[in-house]
């Protein structure tokens, strides 16, 4: 594992443009200050400082100045504008300055990242209150900051940069979390035990329809491509999906018992915990659909071929991190199991899902950040 993230810091190195931006140069500026902050999230995790003299050193402290140029965050605190990564790449971004001002190890330029970061923290603060059109998506944040939806994804990372600025002494309000909380039972479905990405499955009449002698429980609706509403069918004991629309890649197999809800649980368990509640009955079930499916995959391959293997893998090791044994050892087992195999030569990770979209400093650094867990260098690993 220690060679592993050498490697995949090394890699990283490898990327860094001229400007001190690290992403992967095909991009353009789409994504680049996200990306560059994820990287910085890598490095600090691995135990390197701005201070250092070293390569990773150096490195660190030109991706701070990077994040830290005019330009890259508006007036009001947004980072998630000039790079179009919208709330995504804006809690990176935030979560990355408050590890910086947290561990204060860049004293020239604690001043300006102290005051970025605060900004951003109270712009996150302030998204989660734009005005929903559903009730039950109020407490959560979505794509862009005046979004009138919410989904658990980008509800996730915004908890974890909130709990991060906490930690650099920028105040939360007890309300946000109780809202946040509230957000995620909403999206939590009792009878499969899993959180869904966004709005929660629609309970039916049980028995009411029935697939190979299986019962229908819950119908999670959705809008397909061609703007018709449709719904995947949740079928007991065992939970069946509809087919996916588009072809996955031949190299990245869609499983069949899963479409996004390890990734997803994994998020809504976080939640929870960071919100104060990591013994919620939604908590402690998501913790055993988790468990339960790990357990049924020692290969981790529902990790491995899954819609988002390297983000299913680090929200699942943070969940777990701190949880009850078996939950923490498997999570890390799992980690273990697809990176430390799967990393190239050059120390890179990537897939033809992810890292197809989004490029290879985000899958490597996200596989990095997984890795580095045992390390709990970084505040999102120490226990809420």
């Amino acid at each position: 594992m220690d060679a592993a993230v050498q490697g995949g810091v090394a890699f990283l190195l490898t990327q860094q443009q001229p400007s001190g931006a690290i992403a992967d140069a095909g991009l353009g500026v789409k994504y680049q200050t996200a990306l560059t902050s994820l990287a910085g999230l890598a490095l600090v995790g691995a135990g390197h400082s701005p201070q250092d003299k070293t390569p990773e050193g150096v490195a660190l402290r030109r991706s701070i100045n990077f994040v830290l140029q005019v330009g890259r965050q508006t007036a009001d605190g947004y980072f998630g504008s000039a790079d179009l990564s919208m709330m995504h790449g804006h809690a990176v971004t935030t979560l990355f300055l408050c590890e910086v001002v947290r561990s204060g190890a860049d004293p020239e330029l604690e001043d300006l990242t102290r005051r970025k970061a605060a900004a951003a923290h109270q712009f996150t603060l302030l998204a989660q209150g734009a005005r929903k059109d559903a009730r039950g998506d109020i407490g959560g944040w979505r794509y862009r900051p005046d979004a009138r939806d919410s989904d658990v994804p980008v509800t996730a990372w915004q908890l974890l940069s909130l709990y991060a600025g906490s930690k650099a002494g920028f105040a939360v309000p007890p309300a946000a979390g109780n809202a946040a909380a509230q957000y995620l039972k909403n999206v939590y479905a009792s009878v499969p035990g899993f959180f869904d990405y966004g709005p929660k499955p629609h309970l039916i009449r049980e028995g009411s329809i029935k697939k190979n002698e299986k019962q229908l429980i819950s119908r999670t609706p959705y809008i397909n491509s061609t703007g018709k509403r449709c719904y995947h069918c949740h079928y007991g004991p065992v939970i069946n999906y509809s087919p996916p629309l588009v072809q996955p890649p031949d190299t990245i197999l869609q499983p069949l018992v899963e479409r996004n809800h390890f990734s997803t649980s994994a998020m809504g368990l976080l939640g929870l915990r960071l919100c104060g509640q990591p013994r919620a009955p939604e908590a402690v079930s998501a913790a055993t659909f988790l468990l339960q499916t790990m357990q049924a995959d020692p290969t981790a391959r529902i990790i491995a071929n899954g819609s988002w293997p390297f983000h299913a893998a680090f929200f699942n090791t943070l969940a777990l991190q701190q949880f009850a044994e078996p939950h923490a050892s498997l999570a890390h087992q799992f980690a273990e199991r697809n990176f430390v195999v799967g990393q190239s030569p050059d120390g890179s990770w990537t897939d033809n899902f992810e890292g197809r979209q989004i490029g290879r400093v985000y899958c490597t650094s996200l596989a990095v950040l997984s890795l580095e867990a045992k390390y709990r260098r970084l505040t999102i690993y120490s226990p809420p």
